[in-house]
């Protein structure tokens, strides 16, 4: 199992939030750090020190991590990373997908 923010389409409410099915929610959270950007079809985020996102935290599996590479375009137009989020005051390790900037 591996620990995942999310912050845009894959949240509660959102057009593809049913690939995290069977996720284990953690709560909401904040990534110090990055900035949230509007792609129009979807947003992304990128390094900024001085910007704070917004997100979920869930528990993923690997088959569900395997299809969230394959729709966040993994290589190509995100990459995922390592970061550290704030959840109910206390920093965890967490993967995120962060847009690649060329």
């Amino acid at each position: 199992m591996e620990r995942l923010f999310v912050y845009g389409t894959l949240m509660k409410g959102q057009r593809a939030y049913d690939l995290l099915e069977n996720s284990k929610y953690l709560g909401r959270a904040c990534l110090k750090g990055y900035k949230k950007l509007d792609l129009v079809y979807y947003p992304g985020i990128v390094k900024d020190k001085n910007s704070i996102v917004k997100g979920e935290v869930y528990e993923v599996d690997e088959n569900i991590k395997e299809r969230l590479d394959i729709y966040e375009g993994e290589g190509y137009l995100f990459k995922c990373v390592d970061a550290k989020i704030e959840l109910d005051s206390k920093t965890m390790n967490v993967k995120v997908y962060e847009y690649i900037v060329e």
